[in-house]
């Protein structure tokens, strides 16, 4: 397994983890937690709202994060072209698939690639979690989005716990 393989599913993992324990959802987290730390998970201490969005997937419906609200949000911001991307999509949809009953939404954000294609990959893949398209990459910006794949969590209330990039 290669090293950026690795780095990720311990990632997931951890992620996993986080999700499972509602103390740790339900509370902000504090300076004597390092489990983030050691994932490579860069905390928010402050209390940053997430920018809201509306995006339309690759169905062409539109969807906001707002529409999510009380749910745990995994906003991950990808392309098909990148190969890290590529390499998480699979341990992204087993996450999905496994939590998306319990108050946890995944939203893959396309960066700048046609819906033909996207839709093509995830196809592929038979991935079943939201993938919108972020067409003129404004989202991206918006979310400080300098290299792919980037993570972020965003609690129930809409705002950051933290996030990370998974790139090599």
């Amino acid at each position: 397994m290669k090293e950026h393989e690795r780095v990720f599913s311990i990632f997931l993992i951890g992620l996993v983890l986080v999700l499972m324990n509602p103390f740790i959802l339900l509370s902000r987290v504090d300076a004597s937690s390092h489990y983030m730390d050691r994932l490579g998970i860069k905390r928010f201490y402050k209390r940053v709202k997430a920018p809201s969005f509306a995006l339309k997937d690759i169905n062409g419906a539109v969807v906001k994060l707002e529409d999510y609200r009380g749910k745990i949000v995994f906003l991950n911001f990808w392309a098909s072209w990148c190969r890290p991307c590529r390499v998480e999509m699979p341990s992204m949809e087993k996450l999905y698939t496994e939590f998306r009953d319990k108050d946890f939404i995944m939203l893959a954000v396309d960066k700048q690639e046609s819906s033909r294609v996207v839709k093509e990959f995830s196809e592929k893949l038979s991935l079943s979690y939201p993938i919108l398209l972020d067409s003129d990459g404004s989202v991206s910006g918006e979310y400080g989005v300098r290299s792919i794949p980037t993570t972020y969590l965003i609690d129930r209330e809409g705002y950051f716990i933290g996030g990370g990039c998974g790139g090599s």
